[in-house]
């Protein structure tokens, strides 16, 4: 019997299941978080840490609606927690609407709390050399049934408040009757079968389960009149439910300077307490264990209210329903019934991987060196050894490692930054072929007449020296051109330093100049002359600038102009505006135009990564890159810039 199971459709792979499943069960396949061993009863971490709720419990629903259908004798227990999950009807109006649902009777879990509680007691008068680990939570009973089975001989042997009020059902009260069980808690499902304290819980249903119930029949239990509990009465058992009711209920002292007995609650203190408990660290009589923190936080209450308030309605409702007297009665006539259980210890052993193995995986996350080793803790682990080692047992991915995934993002995008510069000299090629071309055919041409002059004696000195100059003048404007490119070429590691943009715009506007010469675009230039410097990597902004300036001329086929605007605002900002009076961009396209492999344009002249580059570039540089555009009038593109004052 599964308890949990994966939705693969819906699984996003997010491995958020897998650090918060303390019984390990998760693990990952194929890119999915699945669930891989059976009966994974865990606390219903992964559940609740599950956003796209590919994790999902299995539903008892089916087994219910027969019972209730085939049997006349159903009867129904009630978690103690139910005043704080069930907030919009009172208790009487719960039990009026079960009983219409089909409900013979509705009893607390309560009563089997006050028994359990008092076992509780007795086990510790009478052997007080034993160190106790509590029964109560399945999760944690399961937790140490699989991965330290060495201490199942300190687990309470005594059941749970659920398996108590089911035996007393079962063994005395009505043993015809069938019995459900409905509380917060996913791993009572998987303990209604476990061998060990089978037989008297037919079927368990959550609070949520319970909610659909009543509204496939159209039962509003805000609208019932009140009912009234049957069976036993409890009295402080109600407060088991709380992290601590456990000493409440059977009268025992939680004073922190004694540390006889201690209250853990939460999966990551639990996991410590354990460690430290088989190590003998801990020497304390009893230590209560709660996956979650206290049953009040199960994974399947389903509303925002705080343990403070879940508390207190709790507590409210206790005071309000006590009866000590009728309590006492009921606990001397079910006094009989058997409250011990057994253990059976199901070690799970994962293979040790080997010292290699382990290394190979830090070198291939980068954590090679003990120094580089954060222990960020990002990938749920508490070490970066701790995972190499899941990774190398098939338990976890490299990509769980979150400093990992960056490092790989930012070469990603290194790489896509090249390659649409890359792309960009594709586009440019033609014309800095005819730019460069122009100057060596003139430098070509004075050869030639220096050539002919100097063969006939008839050149003068000045007229020479005039040609030489000319010649080094071209040859100079190529030299600057080709050193451009290659600059824009060339992959770099960013560097900051102050920068001025007006220096950046005219390098870029120097290798696209001919491309708007041959579509007629004039260029117009407003620089401000007193623009402040920003703190940048002048090769990309200049990657930017390249793109936006092309893809202006690009916008406009049959001529135009473009306009480039600096200026600084109050804000300390230095704004850099594109505008260029093309064919526009509609509305719909502007939502997409960031986004990678995205192209406006008929005649793909690139890939579509140039937006989408210049974007993630500027974000880099703490900036913002807006767009205003509409149909048949043109485009401004505006970069933002923090401003860099002494």
């Amino acid at each position: 019997m599964s308890i949990v199971y994966t939705d693969k459709e819906k699984c996003k792979g997010c491995y958020a299941c897998i650090r918060g499943c303390p019984c390990k069960a998760i693990r990952v396949r194929e890119g999915l978080a699945e669930v891989i061993r059976e009966r994974c009863i865990a606390c219903g971490t992964c559940i609740k840490v599950c956003v796209p709720r590919a994790k999902q419990v299995e539903s008892d629903m089916g087994i219910v609606w027969q019972l209730l259908a085939q049997y006349t004798n159903v009867i129904v227990i009630l978690s103690a927690s139910f005043p704080a999950a069930l907030l919009k009807c009172r208790p009487g109006q719960l039990v009026a609407a079960l009983k219409k649902l089909g409900f013979s009777e509705v009893m607390e879990d309560a009563f089997g709390a006050e028994l359990v509680g008092q076992e509780y007691a007795q086990l510790l008068s009478k052997d007080k050399d034993r160190l106790v680990l509590s029964s109560n939570c399945p999760a944690v009973v399961a937790y140490i049934e699989k991965y330290y089975p060495r201490l199942i001989d300190n687990l309470a042997p005594i059941v749970s408040p659920m398996i108590a009020m089911g035996r007393v059902i079962k063994w005395q009260h009505n043993p015809e009757a069938k019995v459900v069980f409905i509380g917060p808690c996913v791993a009572k499902k998987a303990e209604a079968v476990d061998e060990n304290v089978t037989g008297v819980i037919d079927a368990v249903l959550t609070f949520a389960e319970l909610k659909e119930m009543f509204a496939a029949k159209e039962i509003n239990p805000e609208t019932e009149e009140e009912g009234q509990f049957s069976g036993p009465k409890p009295n402080l058992g109600r407060l088991f439910a709380m992290s601590g009711g456990l000493f409440k209920v059977a009268g025992l002292s939680d004073n922190i300077l004694k540390n006889d007995v201690i209250n853990v609650h939460g999966r990551d203190y639990v996991v410590k307490i354990l460690r430290e408990f088989a190590q003998s660290d801990i020497a304390a009589r009893l230590v209560n264990l709660h996956f979650c923190h206290g049953c009040i936080d199960g994974p399947v209450i389903d509303n925002e209210l705080s343990g403070f308030r879940r508390k207190e309605l709790i507590a409210n409702y206790a005071v309000r329903e006590a009866d000590p007297e009728q309590t006492d009665g009921d606990i001397e006539e079910y006094a009989d019934i058997d409250l011990s259980r057994k253990f059976t210890a199901e070690a799970i052993g994962l293979a040790i991987p080997s010292e290699e193995d382990v290394e190979a995986v830090l070198r291939e996350i980068g954590k090679a060196d003990p120094q580089l080793q954060m222990n960020c803790g990002a990938c749920g682990y508490g070490s970066c050894r701790e995972l190499a080692i899941a990774v190398c047992q098939d338990l976890a991915e490299v990509n769980m490692c979150w400093p990992y995934v960056v490092n790989k993002l930012e070469a990603i995008q290194r790489d896509l930054i090249q390659m649409e510069k890359l792309t960009s000299l594709g586009q440019l090629a033609a014309s800095i072929a005819h730019e460069v071309n122009n100057p060596i055919a003139g430098v070509l041409v004075y050869t030639q007449l220096l050539t002919k002059k100097l063969t006939a004696d008839t050149l003068p000195k000045e007229k020479a020296l005039d040609y030489l100059s000319r010649m080094e003048s071209e040859l100079a404007r190529s030299s600057r051109l080709i050193r451009n490119l290659l600059d824009f070429a060339r992959q770099t590691k960013p560097a900051l330093r102050l920068v001025n943009i007006n220096v950046v715009i005219d390098q870029a506007l120097s290798l696209v100049a001919h491309s708007a010469q041959m579509q007629h675009v004039e260029v117009i230039k407003n620089l401000s002359p007193t623009l402040p410097e920003v703190m940048a990597d002048p090769d990309q902004l200049q990657q930017v600038c390249t793109n936006l300036i092309l893809n202006a001329i690009q916008a406009m086929p049959e001529g135009g102009t473009l306009t480039l605007h600096t200026s600084a605002d109050s804000k300390g900002q230095v704004k850099i505006e594109v505008q260029d009076t093309g064919i526009g961009i509609s509305q719909e396209n502007l939502q997409k135009l960031f986004t990678p492999f995205f192209t406006t344009k008929k005649e793909v002249k690139g890939v579509g990564l140039g937006l989408a580059v210049s974007y993630g570039i500027i974000q880099r540089h703490q900036g913002r890159i807006e767009v205003d555009s509409e149909e048949g009038k043109g485009t401004t593109f505006a970069i933002y810039l923090k401003a860099h004052y002494e």
